[in-house]
């Protein structure tokens, strides 16, 4: 039992020092297209990365990628509205028309360690155990604020997903995608009841 305890926390301090952030580009959604939402209007949006990444961390997707990627998700999803990129428009506040402030607070997957304990027979007698597990989880956290004439709803929208670790960046990429899709989702819906 001892020496369970010992590599226990053998392991977690092994993590706790190594522990890196993983970033990957979203991938697309196969989201339903809203073409009678906003049909005919002018959105203005604004993206901003609000992340910090660590220096250890495996990032394969830049900043204005992931950026570029939600635009697009947007274009895509409401095909007869016009979008207007302008990211001169984040820290303004009266802005006339429709517009689209979105913030990314989150947006990785990080390994964690989690620990099962059992309890069994061992040679007649009564032993535990505490086995290590791992598991990725991916975060995507949006800050969003509407603007609909003089109208303004500001709501945070944030999901987190998880997978064992058994194959590596790739149950990383999984759950972060899990996550970023669960977030896209709600943002739309937000999007599709306050413009």
């Amino acid at each position: 039992m001892k020496y369970l305890v010992i590599l226990f926390i053998y392991f977690n301090l092994n993590y706790a020092f190594c522990q890196k952030l993983y970033v990957s580009c979203p991938e697309n959604i196969n989201i339903p297209l809203r073409n009678e939402f906003l049909k005919g209007d002018t959105v203005k949006v604004t993206l901003f990365d609000g992340r910090v990444i660590p220096k250890k961390s495996k990032v394969l997707c830049s900043s204005e990628e992931i950026l570029k990627s939600i635009f697009q998700e947007l274009k895509e999803t409401y095909p007869n509205t016009v979008f207007n990129y302008d990211n001169s428009l984040y820290s303004k506040k009266n802005i006339e028309g429709k517009y689209i402030k979105i913030g990314i607070s989150a947006f990785h997957a990080g390994l964690g360690s989690d620990a099962v304990t059992g309890i069994g027979f061992s040679g007649g007698n009564i032993s535990t155990m505490i086995i290590p597990t791992e598991t990725w989880n991916g975060s995507t956290t949006f800050i969003v604020e509407l603007y609909n004439g003089d109208k303004s709803i500001k709501k945070t929208f944030s999901n987190l997903s998880s997978q064992s670790n058994l194959w590596g960046y790739k149950s990383a990429k999984k759950a972060l995608n899990q996550s970023y899709i669960k977030t896209f989702q709600n943002l739309l819906f937000f999007i599709d009841e306050n413009l």
